[in-house]
């Protein structure tokens, strides 16, 4: 009789201790398919929101930077408020990208990794902060055209063409335009040169907030992540902006997450 009793006890055990790693494993796997809504606005520098802009959204890895699996893309419009939402982001790196009449693009990689970013809400998860980017209007000028021109030339799906274009940035172009010839190279899916164009632009203002922010999209986009955190962290130190800073700050502690698996 206690023969028996100890044989079950020691069945009843092993039968809880299975229950416990499938509940793991079912945690781990639903935090990695997990998807979420993510809001964000798209405001002028003074705050004012930009009506109309388009925000396109490309995951470029998955989970833990990973292979992504899932819908890679995304697009939205901002309503009058400048407000945007997009249903179905799940863990991994993301590159937003902002496109309005009048403004230089704007565009920036983050990390997401929705364990640390997310919360339950009644609607079902949603993110507990907005990605709020502030573009600066287009140059209005013989230069400026040359820009204009470029990111026409990426949104038609002329990437020869931008290269061309963006040949022509002067060499005593000021930081803001050289940041803003390469967020449209990032556009255009030339981190090379993008990487190029935002490095003369830290050279030529090393206080330069999009140029920091730029040399960490595109490590981030190269999984160097050592770097994207440091150069996030240069970046943050770059600028007084709240939601700059808030966005900035939730990026490097996603990025500590992968440097560790």
């Amino acid at each position: 009789m206690q023969r028996t009793s100890a044989v079950l006890r020691r069945s009843r055990a092993a039968l809880a201790s299975v229950g416990v790693m499938a509940a793991l494993l079912t945690t781990d796997a639903a935090a990695q398919q997990a998807v979420s809504r993510l809001k964000g606005r798209v405001v002028s520098e003074k705050g004012e929101p930009i009506a109309n802009a388009t925000v396109h959204v490309e995951a470029f890895y998955g989970y833990a930077a990973g292979t992504f699996d899932g819908q890679r893309t995304f697009t939205a419009t901002t309503d009058k408020s400048g407000s945007w939402n997009v249903l179905g982001i799940k863990s991994g790196v993301w590159l937003f990208e902002v496109s309005a009449p009048g403004f230089l693009p704007e565009t920036v990689g983050l990390p997401i990794r929705l364990l640390t970013t997310v919360s339950q809400m009644q609607a079902g998860m949603a993110f507990d902060w907005q990605l709020i980017l502030k573009p600066i209007p287009m140059p209005n000028s013989e230069r400026g055209q040359v820009l204009l021109n470029a990111s026409e030339a990426v949104g038609g799906g002329h990437a020869d063409q931008m290269r061309e274009l963006l040949a022509r940035v002067p060499a005593d172009a000021d930081a803001e335009y050289l940041a803003g010839a390469g967020r449209i190279a990032l556009m255009g899916r030339d981190r090379d040169l993008a990487n190029t164009l935002f490095r003369r632009a830290l050279e030529r203002d090393p206080s330069s907030y999009r140029a920091a922010l730029g040399i960490a999209t595109c490590f981030l986009l190269g999984r160097d992540f050592d770097s994207a955190s440091k150069v996030f962290d240069a970046a943050r130190n770059r600028t007084h902006d709240k939601d700059e800073i808030k966005f900035i700050t939730i990026a490097l502690t996603d990025l500590a997450t992968i440097k560790v698996r």
